[in-house]
């Protein structure tokens, strides 16, 4: 879900992704004069983390702790979930099964999109 903080801020369109749903599309925009191309995150390596993506000056996106431009969306990403799925026949003809990762469904968490700062006139 998302949570806009002011639903007339100018923003980029947000949307999960149908077929991996640990991928955030982020629509173009313009910010600060340039216009920002459409990009996509996987989050699935930040299972169970607090996620901050951040805009810099030179338009660039960044997600690593520093002094930045601008935070763009925050969210916490779902922790990995398991499931057992079969893994063929043992030797004496006996199905086998194996757990393997989920990966997180950013649709079972907030993300909380920062409107961007007023364009000055």
């Amino acid at each position: 879900m998302f949570k806009y903080l002011n639903a007339e801020g100018r923003n980029a369109e947000f949307s999960v992704d149908k077929e991996n749903p640990s991928i955030l599309h982020v629509g173009g925009f313009e910010f600060e004069g340039m216009q920002i191309k459409p990009t996509e995150f996987d989050l699935s390596e930040h299972a169970g983390e607090m996620v901050r993506v951040y805009l810099d000056a030179d338009g660039s996106y960044s997600m690593a702790h520093g002094t930045h431009e601008w935070l763009l969306f925050m969210g916490m990403v779902p922790e990995l979930k398991y499931k057992t799925v079969l893994d063929g026949l043992d030797e004496h003809g006996v199905e086998k099964t194996k757990s393997v990762e989920v990966a997180p469904d950013l649709n079972d968490t907030v993300i909380t999109i920062f409107d961007l700062p007023e364009e000055e006139e």
